[in-house]
């Protein structure tokens, strides 16, 4: 087997890599160890968010990334599930309320529209919401997706040849250069790597010479049944304003902050938890308590829900919390595309694009410095 380039790890921002690299003409292996999409894209709640962002260059990629989106939909279509539903940035304690009038505005000079509402405006705008609040901010364009049915539409470009099943144990390089990936089947040749692993990708790229400090950060979500779904308890995706600073921590403990919204069916999802554990995804009963339960405080109508499952998943994330997209210098034609944390599906597909702009020699959307994969050194 061979390609120009093998991109490894299947998830959405190796599909969308692949896509958009196929559609320049460039030939492409995609490799998992399990299925399209088979992994951490499909384990959080699908949405695509401006509401949680700050002023910077995740933002700047976000707000490409949104628009994106438009493109998607037309190309995937129905199978996509894209509710355009907006998102809710909500405000029970005064000291995230405070801050909130500033931050919008940043947002505002970096092209997402938003506005500020005052606690009748939100519980018009959210019935269920009728907990204690100081007032909102409410993002009207954010939405909630069907990743793994855009990311399997993404892998299924006719240029795209999809190999799943297949563990890669290295990057093969010879005298400085990228020669391939290693299998347990053997070498896969290619002039060029890139690897979107997710939380699974340090130690590729360690094996062709780059460090990156990439660890995995547990997060746990509950499901809520609704008994009869329609009319939607919830309109809008629901944030507890504290949980920016729970996304924006460096501790590796257990933090907890409240999101909320529905599912394609009309049932509840409730979380957010944030932890550093390795690669433990077991189920907390403890830290689903905890999350109900705030979730409860804000939305007392879901107390009284049965809950209908719970589970664990991983987010690839990096120490200044931005994603690694580019070439790194570790090894002519190593291509890194990884660490968005809990943004996959925000940035995966217009990562997809930047990166093969930059492989292409185009110029791309934005300027790919701040994401450099070698900015923690050697």
């Amino acid at each position: 087997m061979s390609a120009d380039v093998v991109v490894v790890g299947a998830g959405i921002v190796g599909a969308a890599t692949a896509w958009e690299l196929a559609a320049r003409g460039v030939a492409v292996r995609l490799l998992d160890r399990g299925d399209v999409a088979g992994g951490t894209t499909g384990l959080g709640e699908g949405n695509v968010l401006c509401s949680d962002k700050d002023a910077g260059p995740e933002l700047e990629l976000t707000v490409h990334g949104l628009a994106l989106y438009d493109e998607l939909e037309e190309r995937v279509g129905a199978a996509a599930r894209i509710r355009r539903k907006g998102a809710l940035i909500v405000h029970p304690d005064a000291g995230t309320w405070a801050g909130e009038p500033a931050r919008l505005e940043r947002l505002r000079r970096a092209g997402v529209r938003g506005e500020l509402l005052a606690p009748d405006a939100v519980r018009e705008a959210e019935p269920a919401l009728t907990g204690p609040l100081h007032g909102a901010s409410r993002f009207p364009a954010d939405l909630q997706c069907d990743p793994r049915a855009i990311a399997r539409s993404l892998a299924a470009h006719p240029g795209v040849a999809v190999t799943t099943g297949c563990r890669v144990e290295g990057v093969e390089v010879a005298r400085g250069r990228v020669a391939g990936v290693r299998t347990a089947e053997g070498l896969v040749a290619a002039g060029a790597v890139v690897l979107a692993a997710g939380p699974w990708t340090a130690p590729l790229a360690a094996s062709a010479g780059l460090r990156l400090p990439l660890e995995p950060r547990k997060g746990q979500l509950v499901r809520l049944r609704v008994p009869d779904p329609q009319p939607r308890l919830i309109r809008h995706k629901v944030v507890d304003g504290s949980y920016l600073d729970s996304v924006a921590s460096a501790e590796a403990g257990l933090e907890l902050s409240t999101v909320v919204e529905t599912t394609w069916e009309g049932h509840v999802l409730v979380g957010s938890s944030r932890e550093r554990r390795g690669f433990d995804t077991a189920v907390d009963a403890a830290v689903s308590d905890a999350l109900v339960a705030r979730a409860a405080r804000l939305m007392p109508a879901l107390a009284g829900l049965e809950r209908d499952a719970a589970w664990a998943g991983l987010r690839p994330w990096l120490p200044d919390h931005l994603p690694a997209i580019g070439p790194s210098e570790a090894a002519e034609g190593l291509w890194v595309a990884t660490g968005h944390e809990g943004a996959g599906v925000a940035l995966g597909p217009v990562t997809g694009r930047v990166l093969a702009q930059a492989y292409c020699g185009e110029s791309p959307l934005v300027d790919l410095a701040p994401f450099d994969p070698d900015r923690f050194g050697p």
